[in-house]
């Protein structure tokens, strides 16, 4: 608002400036009468030449050129397409504020419906919380009625079970008897299951006599297999050397290669040529011989590995036959423990039957399931009494604990209610500030529809009317009507100054909801009416704007008495040298391209004359040429073969890093270098050679030797790497997690 209003006052001192120091206002208007410069530059000023009736008394001709072209742009009276801009500008500067206080407006409008609804789903769900609470009350007290009168069944019930009590003890002597008589016969049974398990203890001793026997032999068949393994272990170093071999063969296929690029530089020299190529034609008649010994390799590979496979199995069979021994010792184990529970049951017997005899009355049969029963059924009652009472005091305490919960959230909604209708206070007037701001913008429309009337009472002033009137009236009648628009702005500024003092004094309040809708769906249809209208209005506005600029170009005012108004520092001028001298330097840039061009075409000229003269020699360019692309190509997938390989390879080195906690660097052909995860510092890293018979040996160095303890008990002792690695690794881990 204050930028607003520092832009009106700026435009109105500039309009009181004019009319103080030029007693002879002159217009500006544009015309197409410049031929000093070309049809691209647009929009040059002209300046008429009318004289007011005030100049001719005083007899001061102001006469303008191209060389006072700069005093008489400060001269500029109001309507200037420069003020015009302005003012565009100022109007644009309001319509944005009104947008923001629109949006403003509609985000509290929304913000208020939530609430409303929100307000209203809090108040359902209380007074449904309230009805659910009293039904609960009454339940609990008819609940209440129900336990006394189960106490007093649960007295009654008491007394009658002591009654059938003693008349079930002398049930239970009774079942000792037969219980008695029943652990007689199972003394029997237990004898005859005696002897049989001892039968069928021999039978399992014979079985396991045969089964050793099978072992042995098994055994023997394992040392057989171990000896075919040594013979296919020789075989596979072997096949090693074998392949080594093959590799340095294939690479001396690649120094062929590299051979044969070389001697693509030397075309020239046919005799070295040729002879080079008498080599490379013996090595390449070689590969043959290698690709024979290439498949005998392979099929020793496959005899390997069908050996391997029948080691597998005689492997497995083995894990079964060791597998069916274990389960015989089990079988074994489990008779001994069969024995010990016989002892033990003897004892349980014995102990059953004096229970018996305590509990049962004589006479009655001593059964262990009448006594089981009779047990059971008096641990029940036992339980269902003491359950009953202790839900009967939980009960209780759960009433008084929601009595008290209800008084507490009653003194929650009562506080709520009051706070609910402070709000809905301040909310009232919060809407009566929002109908003032709608009574202000609908003010601001009336403005713009004010200034829209102007803009069209300028356009429909005819030509005749326009020679008529002097200057000085038609700016009298237009600063009047730029005063009255100045004013309405003004006074729409004081009064939104004024309301966002009263906003800013007045506490911030969260907004309520008000019950009444109505009002809301009224108020945003206004505010849509009042949007609709005000856009249409900017689209007049415009329209008449793009109107008045297009009769001042086409040259509604007298052209013979007005002279074209020429700027010193001319943009459009510069920006034709600057096109201009850009111009200059491509064509610059294209001659020296095509000379480039030219010079390329001749040593192209000059190749294949050479090219002509060589075709005589027996090699044909053609071949070289492919050969060249096939061995580029080679080169290409071998370079990215590598970078996979080394890809493939470094993300290997990571996973055993991460998953084993040991970095291994290659020092030499033979020498690996070995560093633990939880080291402490650099230093501390092992050594280790594989030599000829491709076993590791470790080298000493001075972290090794710190290890001395753990290298005689796991290298020394069982001759184990792994062992000693990851005893290693446990070592570290354990120290550095007891420093951290």
């Amino acid at each position: 608002m204050d930028e607003i209003k520092t832009n009106f006052d700026k435009i109105m001192e500039q309009f009181t400036d004019s009319v103080t120091q030029h007693t002879m206002p002159k217009r500006l208007s544009f015309g197409c009468g410049n031929n000093s410069f070309d049809s691209t530059v647009a929009k040059k000023r002209k300046l008429s030449a009318e004289e007011s009736p005030v100049g001719k008394n005083t007899s001061a001709n102001v006469s303008v050129d191209q060389d006072g072209g700069q005093s008489s742009l400060n001269n500029s009276l109001i309507s200037s397409p420069w003020e015009k801009r302005r003012l565009r500008a100022d109007l644009i500067e309001a319509n944005s504020r009104i947008a923001k206080l629109k949006k403003e407006i509609e985000h509290q409008h929304t913000i208020r419906s939530s609430m409303e609804i929100m307000y209203n789903s809090k108040t359902a769900s209380l007074q449904q919380q309230c009805d659910f609470t009293a039904s609960k009350v009454l339940d609990l007290e008819k609940h209440l009625a129900a336990l006394r009168k189960r106490e007093a069944n649960a007295k009654q019930d008491l007394v009658k079970t002591k009654n059938s009590l003693n008349q079930q003890k002398q049930i239970y002597e009774d079942t000792i008897y037969t219980l008695q008589k029943e652990n007689k016969e199972l003394e029997e049974k237990c004898r005859a299951a005696y002897n049989k398990c001892s039968n069928e203890i021999g039978q399992y001793k014979r079985e396991l006599e045969q089964l050793e026997m099978e072992l042995n032999l098994r055994t023997e068949e394992l040392e057989n297999s171990k000896r075919l393994q040594n013979e296919y272990k020789q075989k596979a170093t072997e096949y090693q050397n074998i392949k080594s071999q093959l590799e340095t063969e294939k690479q001396q296929h690649e120094l062929v290669k590299s051979r044969v690029k070389d001697l693509e530089y030397e075309v020239a020299s046919y005799g070295e040529w040729k002879e080079l190529t008498k080599t490379t034609q013996a090595r390449l008649c070689s590969l043959p011989d290698i690709e024979k010994e290439l498949a005998r390799v392979k099929q020793e590979n496959k005899n390997l590995r069908d050996a391997l496979g029948n080691k597998l199995l005689l492997e497995e069979q083995v894990f079964d036959l060791k597998t069916r021994l274990e389960k015989y010792d089990e079988i074994s184990t489990d008779t001994v423990a069969l024995k010990v529970e016989i002892n033990t049951l003897e004892q349980e017997l014995k102990e059953w039957r004096d229970l018996a005899a305590d509990h049962c009355p004589v006479g009655s049969p001593q059964n262990a399931m009448f006594l089981r029963n009779r047990i059971e059924q008096l641990l029940q009652k036992d339980i269902v009494t003491a359950s009953e009472k202790g839900f009967s005091k939980n009960e209780n305490d759960l009433v008084q604990s929601q009595m008290h919960e209800m008084k507490i959230q009653n003194e929650i909604y009562i506080k709520a209610n009051n706070e609910l209708k402070t709000a809905l206070k301040h909310h009232k007037n919060l809407m009566s500030r929002v109908q003032k701001k709608l009574m202000l913008v609908a003010k601001e429309r009336d403005c713009y529809k004010q200034l829209v009337d102007n803009f069209e009472r300028d356009l429909t002033i005819s030509g005749q009317l326009v020679d008529a009137l002097n200057p000085d009236s038609q700016l009298r009648a237009r600063l009047e009507m730029l005063e009255k628009t100045l004013a309405g702005y003004k006074e729409m500024c004081t009064n939104l100054e004024k309301e966002l003092a009263s906003t800013k004094l007045l506490p911030e309040i969260p907004l309520e909801v008000p019950n009444n809708l109505e009002s809301y769906d009224r108020l945003k249809k206004e505010i849509e009416t009042l949007r609709i209208e005000n856009d249409k209005l900017r689209r007049r506005k415009d329209e008449l704007e793009l109107e008045l600029e297009h009769r001042y170009l086409k040259g509604d005012v007298n052209v013979d008495k007005c002279k074209v108004l020429h700027l010193t520092m001319n943009p459009a001028a510069e920006a034709y040298e600057k096109s201009k001298t850009e111009i200059e330097k491509l064509q610059a840039e294209i001659e020296r391209l095509k000379r480039k061009n030219k010079k390329l075409e001749e040593d192209q000229e000059e190749m294949t004359s050479r090219l002509n003269e060589t075709q005589n020699l027996t090699v044909n360019v053609k071949e070289i040429n492919s050969l060249r692309t096939k061995l580029e190509s080679a080169e290409t997938k071998m370079q990215h073969m590598k970078e996979l390989y080394k890809n493939a390879s470094l993300e290997f080195r990571e996973v055993c890093y991460m998953l084993f906690g040991y970095r291994i660097d290659r020092v030499g052909n033979t020498n690996y270098r070995i560093c633990s995860m939880y080291a402490d510092n650099e230093n501390d890293y092992l050594n280790f050679r594989l030599n000829e018979s491709g076993i590791l040996d470790m080298l000493e160095t001075d972290y090794s030797v710190s290890l001395g303890e753990m290298m005689k008990t796991h290298l020394v002792a069982h001759n184990s790497l792994p062992a000693f690695l990851s005893a290693l690794t446990l070592e570290l881990f354990n120290r550095a997690t007891m420093t951290a």
